[in-house]
């Protein structure tokens, strides 16, 4: 193994595909390589999750474990029942920065206690558009306290001994296209971009974050390649025009925003061009993507494409990214994140169940990659609290989902009469049509009746009996509005 071979492999970091360390790894391990972002699937409980960084750790010191912990619906320690806490918007919705960082600082003891040491957190996008898929992951749109509070949250998990990674440069708050299903393009000048647009960013440069994540918006006034892998945004906006000089790390190369420009060796290497020093290859990346990639870099060194000057640049920046960080010993408070989501949410009207059981109808969104699936264990806490519960979940590709809830809702209210409360559970309705002809049509028949939005709220449900807002769709957000729903208070 050469110390080219080597370099290539140390900007690396595809995903595990499974909860325990998996045979392909051996080999890239061997050549260097920088680490592993770990997904759900990768993170099934506590003892599990400490179990695998252990090993890992023990066959590679030097490596860096990396997950997707923004709190609130982007979650990995969620699923492993250690910590669940609200999300930006629910912070940003408290809006008190004190509390912010401290909820960061949380999350950092947390995965300080199952071995990680780079979360790819905050998201300080601006949510300016209701219609972007991020909107749950802001902090809100107004970008002053945006910025305040991506500083406080970045400067609260890392002094808890992980580094943060503020993300997604150069902000997807404008655009409503999903990165990971498509290219946004963001219409905006770049002087607007330097003006006021880039401000969270400056703020958590201010702040001393230990990586910047770059993902794949299209800049039509600053360049016409996605900006993952292009120079005049990494090198000419961020290093140069903000003066970053910390580790930048590429949103997955797998995701379609980029993918349909660059397949996945082309990316690694114009991302190394443009400037990045790490590269995620993706949920869905193993050995045979980390061959590809390594490869093309390989390649691209030897025939004067990329300079090892460059590699040389970012596996210095990796390798001192944390180094001087102090280990914290001291455990996370769990009682945090139930707390805050209490305190988040909002109701109006008379949200308070009435009867002896309740029928819960999700309206679901689209998986999201990022988030997956959401609204917390809704029906197994009103179980818990004594009630009879019945669910109706669909989704806008459920054969006549439709007819399925008014059939449903009217099934119901004839089985239980005054004994029986309906809850429509929601994130974000007004980004889908379909949904919006459900909820108009259900709320013209009766409204004797509990909206339940988990998402970033914009549409009116006031009409309804009670309207319960929790700004958020985790655990924690659950917890909250069972509690708001039986008025239990813990």
């Amino acid at each position: 193994m050469d110390e080219l071979d080597r370099l290539a492999h140390a900007v690396l970091f595809p995903s595990l595909g499974r909860p325990d360390v998996p045979r392909w790894i051996a080999g890239p391990l061997a050549a260097g390589l920088g680490g592993f972002v770990l997904f759900g699937r990768e993170s099934v409980s506590v003892g599990q999750l400490q179990s695998l960084t252990a090993e890992l750790r023990a066959l590679a010191p030097g490596i860096h474990l990396a997950i997707d912990e923004e709190g609130g619906d982007v979650s990995r320690l969620q699923g492993t029942g250690l910590l669940s806490t609200p999300g930006n918007l629910a912070l940003g919705r408290i809006d008190d920065l004190e509390i912010t960082r401290d909820c960061a600082r949380q999350i950092g003891l947390a995965l300080r206690t199952v071995g990680i040491d780079w979360d790819f957190a905050p998201a300080v996008d601006t949510a300016v558009n209701p219609l972007s898929p991020n909107g749950i992951r802001c902090f809100g749109s107004d970008r002053a306290r945006v910025s305040e509070h991506a500083a406080a949250w970045v400067d609260g998990l890392q002094s808890a001994g992980v580094s943060a990674c503020a993300k997604h440069f150069p902000g997807h708050g404008l655009s409503g296209t999903d990165a990971h299903l498509g290219t946004p393009d963001l219409d905006i000048t770049r002087d607007e971009l330097i003006a006021d647009y880039l401000d969270p960013f400056r703020a958590v440069v201010a702040a001393g974050v230990d990586s910047i994540m770059v993902s794949h918006p299209r800049v039509p006034a600053v360049d016409t390649l996605p900006a993952s892998i292009s120079g005049p945004v990494i090198t000419g906006l961020l290093r140069q025009e903000l003066g970053y000089d910390g580790v930048v790390i590429t949103d997955a190369l797998e995701m379609q925003g980029v993918a349909r420009v660059a397949d996945l060796p082309t990316a690694s290497v114009l991302a190394l061009k443009a400037g990045a020093d790490a590269l995620c290859l993706g949920s869905w990346s193993f050995g045979d993507d980390v061959r590809r990639a390594a490869g093309a870099i390989v390649d691209a060194v030897r025939g004067g494409e990329l300079a090892v000057s460059r590699l040389e640049e970012a596996a210095g920046r990796l390798r001192r990214m944390g180094a001087e960080r102090a280990p914290r010993d001291q455990q996370p408070d769990l009682t945090t994140g139930p707390r805050l989501a209490r305190q988040a949410a909002v109701a109006t009207g008379q949200p308070r169940l009435r009867g002896s059981a309740c029928l819960v109808v999700r309206l679901e969104p689209g998986v999201s990659p990022a988030a997956g699936r959401g609204g917390g264990d809704l029906e197994g806490l009103l179980q818990a609290d004594g009630r009879t519960v019945e669910r109706i979940a669909i989704s806008g590709q459920t054969y006549n989902g439709h007819g399925m809830v008014l059939a449903g809702i009217g099934e119901f209210r004839e089985q239980y009469g005054s004994d029986g409360d309906v809850i429509i559970l929601v994130r974000s309705p007004h980004r889908y049509e379909w949904q919006r002809t459900i909820l108009d049509e259900i709320l013209s028949i009766n409204t004797d009746l509990v909206v339940l939005d988990m998402g970033f709220v914009h549409k009116d449900f006031s009409a309804a009996r009670g309207w319960i807002r929790t700004y958020g769709a985790s655990t924690a957000c659950a917890m909250a509005a069972t509690e708001i729903l039986t008025e239990r208070e813990r």
